[in-house]
C-alpha cells in the first residue's frame, strides 16, 4: 500500500505525511502469519514500525467471516513492542450489504478496543465503508468512512476520511497492490 497519509483511530500515525506499507503473508488451512512495516512519525521520535502477526479465519457455510489474531508491533526509536488480540466477525446482511465487528484487548496496556463496520458494494468495482469504534476505554470515540475503486482484481484505490470526538477530520488517499495468489 502507498497512502498519502496513514490513518488508525482517526489519527495520523505518518504525521499527515505519506507511508509505504508493504504487507507479506503465507497462509495455510486458515493458518496465517503475516509481516508489515510502515514509516511513520510519532511523538517519541519512532519513524518505522514492524508487524507480526499470526492468526487463524475462515468463514462459516452462512457466510459468517471470523479472525482471531494476534500482533506483536516493534518500533524503531524506542524499541518498544506492544501487542495484542483479536477477534473479527463479519457477515453478508445481503449481496450487496456485509456487516463487521472488532474486539481487540492491548496486552500491554491492559484496555479493550472495538469497533463496528459497513461494506455497502454500489457496483461491479464501487465499494462505501464506514466504522466507528474506540482504541480503549479512555479514547475518544472515532470514525471513518470512505470510498473504494478496484482498478482489477489486484489493484485498488480507496479514499477515506477519519476523525475523533475530539480532532479534525484527516483524509488519506491510497493505492493497494497485491502480488501473489491473494485468493489462498
Amino acid at each position: 500500500t502507498v497512502t498519502s497519509n496513514s490513518l488508525s483511530d482517526g489519527l495520523s500515525d505518518t504525521g499527515n505525511s505519506p507511508a509505504i506499507q508493504p504487507y507479506f503473508e503465507l497462509a495455510k488451512n486458515g493458518f496465517y502469519a503475516g509481516l508489515s512495516a510502515t514509516n511513520l512519525k510519532d511523538d517519541v521520535g519512532n519513524r518505522a514500525e514492524l508487524d507480526l502477526a499470526l492468526g487463524y479465519r475462515g468463514e462459516t457455510g452462512s457466510g459468517l467471516g471470523y479472525d482471531l489474531g494476534y500482533t506483536q508491533h516493534f518500533y524503531d526509536k524506542t524499541h518498544a513492542a506492544s501487542s495484542e488480540l483479536a477477534v473479527s466477525l463479519g457477515v453478508p446482511v445481503t449481496d450487496r450489504l456485509s456487516v463487521s465487528g472488532e474486539v481487540s484487548y492491548d496486552l500491554a496496556e491492559k484496555t479493550f478496543g472495538e469497533s463496528v463496520g459497513a461494506e455497502f458494494v454500489l457496483a461491479d468495482a464501487w465499494t462505501l465503508h464506514a466504522d466507528i469504534g474506540r482504541a480503549d476505554p479512555s479514547a475518544s470515540v472515532n470514525w471513518g468512512a470512505g470510498v473504494g475503486y478496484a482498478l482489477d482484481d489486484r489493484t485498488t484505490l480507496d479514499f477515506q476520511v477519519q476523525d475523533t470526538a475530539t480532532t479534525s477530520p484527516l483524509v488519506a488517499l491510497s493505492v493497494n497492490f497485491a502480488f501473489g495468489d491473494a485468493s489462498k
